[in-house]
């Protein structure tokens, strides 16, 4: 470095530091703009492993419920465990399944692409689950993109359309939308936050990202037989939920039952569906409540169908009933999309009473 130094001194610079040694480059992403401390991890490999912020070091800990050095300990032993902690990532787990992280993103001004990272560590969850974020962008005229990718993945700059996206969607000032994903176990992902590429004014915009796992059971099953019990004091009911693509000629729904003995002079079941915005269509299919849902093939006992509601479309099912009983409401992925993909999907369930 002192060589270094001579020869910056030579050419007239006054710059003492090398900005692109490994070490440099390390602390330069983990520190914090108008921190006095950072307290770095980094690996033998100058890779950033972790960073607490002397100053939030008491409200952190006071958060956890641990005194200072016990949160402190905690905080080096999830560095080495590979857990990233404090590094503008959310880890999950049984205890926590949700985390909330608020952030900017900005239009890229070398490239096509300039990248605001959350890592999303789901390790705690050995049998896997479905990662849902739920994405608010702020006020400011600046459109959003947000990817999901594998840890892996790299970041390009060079890519108008990222490529290897576990899911995305673009959201527009002042909106909200939704992204899920389903693994088959615990591991790290990347968010990527962006603005448009095609934009000839810069921008920057706030984004606040809440994510949360619900985790597989570990028989497995997808459906999560909830239960909705409507009467003549509560005649509406909404849900929100996801569906996965079966794959052509399967189905694998989500079932929702729907409790509607209260109407002894019947009724007219409504269910009003809006679906999410990850590119994947729902079908939607309403049962008498004893049948039993097929696994593959066409729903032939279904009372009514409504197929192909694509992202970020809504449509309704409309069901005339002579007297009170129980109904299997199914909503899965239609046959055209890649197998195991996810959206989410909204439902106002209500009961016209005769």
């Amino acid at each position: 470095m002192r060589d270094y130094a001579a020869e910056r001194f030579e050419d007239g610079s006054r710059a003492l530091f090398n900005r692109t040694h490994p070490l440099a480059e390390a602390i330069m992403k983990g520190w914090k703009e108008r921190s006095p401390v950072d307290c770095l991890i980094i690996s033998p490999d100058f890779e950033l492993m972790g960073r607490q912020l002397v100053n939030e070091l008491y409200e952190d800990s006071n958060r956890k419920g641990l005194r200072q050095y016990e949160y402190y300990l905690t905080f080096l032993q999830q560095a080495l465990a590979g857990k990233q902690p404090g590094l503008g990532d959310l880890i999950l787990t049984r205890e926590a399944p949700s985390q909330e992280v608020l952030d900017v993103f900005r239009t890229p001004t070398v490239g096509y692409q300039d990248w605001t990272v959350v890592v999303i560590n789901t390790t705690d969850f050995e049998n896997g689950g479905t990662l849902t974020i739920n994405i608010e962008v702020g006020r400011e005229d600046g459109v959003g993109g947000f990817y999901l990718f594998s840890s892996n993945n790299e970041l390009s700059t060079d890519e108008k359309t990222p490529k290897d996206t576990l899911a995305r969607t673009w959201i527009g000032a002042d909106a909200t939308r939704q992204i899920t994903h389903r693994f088959d176990r615990g591991q790290l992902f990347k968010l990527g936050a962006t603005g448009h590429w095609d934009r000839a004014e810069p921008y920057v915009n706030a984004f606040r990202a809440t994510a949360s796992v619900q985790e597989n059971s570990n028989e497995g099953t997808h459906s999560t037989g909830l239960r909705v019990v409507l009467d003549s004091t509560q005649s509406s009911q909404e849900i929100l939920d996801i569906f996965r693509a079966p794959g052509e000629g399967y189905q694998d729904y989500t079932v929702v039952n729907i409790d509607a003995t209260a109407f002894d002079g019947g009724g007219t079941l409504i269910i009003d569906v809006h679906v999410g915005s990850v590119d994947i269509s729902g079908s939607f299919d309403l049962f008498d409540g004893d049948t039993e849902l097929p696994t593959e093939g066409y729903p032939e006992a279904a009372l009514t169908s409504m197929w192909g509601v694509r992202p970020n479309q809504a449509g309704q099912i409309r069901h005339l009933f002579a007297r009170g009983k129980v109904f299997k409401f199914g909503a899965t992925g239609d046959w055209y999309g890649e197998k195991g993909r996810i959206n989410a999907f909204q439902a106002h369930i209500s009961v016209e009473a005769h």
